[in-house]
């Protein structure tokens, strides 16, 4: 049988042949652990007899200290942190901190981030009509339609839910049912079958900058599906981000908003094929009364807005 050593133990083992003459025979039986009378106190020419059975020594010594390594981990394979001497348990570890209830997916091109301090309700009517609406081609940019949609459907103070409705029409989409509170068997059955929602909410849901307990400003984003976990995936063009949530929290925020800000719910977005604007507009209207008509804004991390959108 061979035995391949690494390259610290073959210097052990030169160390172990080569002892020089300057070297008493007892200090070199005590560095190498073997009877003295197994030393010699000089090295010359082949090896002798003892020199032979001296590295014969060393090299039982060497393998009997990895078979005693290998049966010591051997035996604590699978032993928990107390029986191997470690304090503490990972239950007992202290959880992160959460910020505001949220959790940021990471930037996602397909999120259109808003302009404006005020202008979520455009840049989420914008996504919902390129993924659902009949005006996917307009020659406008993204920034443009925004703009455009603000100017007309607005007061520049935000986004009521009737004003989304009417975006959203414009957008060749329309609202086909809404609620004040979050509805999960409505919600999942339109995204089972591809449709989208807009859902007002209070922005601490979505907010990077809000303190536990602190509540922030009327907000929409869209929900867009579910992830494997079951959480909504929103989207959210305040922090151009993909945001995962579960439906207590998502239900909560719902809540607060109406609390908060008198105003909030989700709507149902599917496409508007075959009707006109006005159609789509005045269908919509009627069930976004519901949802009051309190102005959508944006979250409070307002330093990334810019003109920076397609």
């Amino acid at each position: 049988m061979s035995v391949n050593l690494s390259s610290n133990l073959l210097r052990t083992f030169q160390q172990l042949a080569e002892v020089k003459p300057s070297t008493q025979p007892q200090q070199t039986a005590q560095q190498v652990g073997l009877p003295e009378e197994k030393v010699v106190s000089q090295v010359e020419g082949a090896p002798t007899p003892v020199q032979t059975e001296q590295a014969s020594d060393a090299f039982a010594a060497v393998q009997a200290l990895n078979e005693a390594w290998a049966s010591r981990f051997q035996a604590s394979a699978g032993a928990s942190a107390q029986e191997l001497g470690i304090p503490g348990t990972l239950a007992a570890a202290p959880q992160a901190p959460e910020l505001g209830g949220w959790e940021d997916a990471g930037a996602d091109p397909a999120v259109l981030k808003q302009t404006k301090e005020n202008n979520c309700g455009a840049a989420v009517a914008v996504m919902l009509g390129k993924e659902l609406g009949t005006t996917q081609t307009q020659p406008a940019s993204d920034t443009q339609k925004m703009d455009a949609l603000e100017s007309r459907f607005t007061q520049g103070q935000g986004t009521s839910p009737h004003e989304l409705s009417n975006m959203l029409a414009n957008q060749g989409a329309k609202v086909t049912q809404t609620s004040s509170k979050l509805d999960t068997k409505a919600l999942d059955d339109a995204l089972a079958r591809g449709a989208k929602a807009a859902v007002q909410v209070d922005s601490c849901l979505v907010d990077p900058t809000t303190k536990p307990g602190e509540t922030g400003r009327a907000h929409w984003v869209s929900v867009e599906g579910k992830d494997d976990q079951g959480r909504y995936l929103l989207k959210d063009p305040s922090t151009g981000s993909q945001i995962p949530v579960d439906a207590q929290r998502l239900a909560d925020s719902m809540e607060i908003s109406w609390n908060q800000h008198q105003g909030g719910g989700q709507m149902i977005v599917e496409s508007a094929q075959g009707m006109s604007e006005a159609q789509a507009a005045a269908e919509g209207g009627l069930k976004a009364v519901a949802l009051g008509n309190t102005d959508g804004g944006g979250s409070r991390a307002m330093s990334n807005f810019g003109r920076e959108s397609s």
